[in-house]
């Protein structure tokens, strides 16, 4: 079963070199764990440091799916930069995980350069986007979690903040509502995500009430 399919998965990118690592330390990090009727159908495990963050994106499919991402934090809560790896057979018994697909996409105003392999050529494409996008990866909470960082920063419109599609390149609006103290309705096109949010902006858990999906964090 597929969840979540607007936006989707990857696009078959590759990724064409590594960030730099730095000395940060971390400011924050946890697990969020997304069931369906009781079963784990996803796990992202994340740190967040004042200027990037990490995470592994586990999908518990036949394939055995697993992206790893750095994304680079500005400090409005834009992302100017991600990389994404999707590796495949990560519990499968294989001496080491099947390289499916790596990507690079550098955000820079209205435009999203993707570098990137297709077959055996390397080529860049430019996207056309919107200033401030926030890439968006399927089942990843923690890449929501900036979204509401940044819809609250200096120079972003409030309750309204644009994502990048990482799986075919569409930039989809993305509407954020209060409801009660504590949560906040987000709604990216025909989806929409019921999140627990504290004063900082952490998602603490969340659903996807018409896929019957839950999100705890750990």
């Amino acid at each position: 079963m597929t969840y979540v399919q607007r936006p989707t998965c990857l696009l078959a990118l590759l990724l064409m070199s590594a960030l730099p690592a730095t000395a940060q330390t971390v400011a924050d990090s946890g697990t969020f764990v997304v069931r369906h009727s009781g079963d784990t159908v996803a796990t992202e495990t994340f740190s967040r440091k004042e200027t990037t963050i990490q995470g592994t994106l586990a999908l518990n499919n036949f394939k055995h799916t697993f992206q790893r991402y750095t994304a680079v934090l500005a400090p409005d809560a834009s992302v100017p930069m991600i990389d994404v790896t999707v590796r495949e057979d990560a519990d499968s018994g294989r001496v080491k995980a099947k390289l499916v697909q790596r990507a690079r996409v550098i955000f820079k105003e209205d435009s999203a350069a993707v570098d990137a392999i297709m077959g055996q050529a390397i080529e860049t494409r430019v996207f056309g986007t919107q200033a401030g996008a926030i890439p968006y990866l399927n089942m990843s909470f923690a890449l929501l979690e900036q979204a509401i960082r940044r819809s609250r920063a200096n120079g972003a419109t409030p309750g309204q903040v644009p994502f990048f599609n990482l799986g075919g390149g569409q930039t989809l609006n993305g509407t954020l509502k209060p409801v009660g103290s504590d949560s906040m309705a987000l709604a990216i096109g025909d989806v929409e995500f019921r999140l627990k949010v504290d004063p900082q902006g952490r998602v603490l858990g969340g659903a996807i009430p018409k896929q019957d999906l839950v999100v705890d964090r750990r």
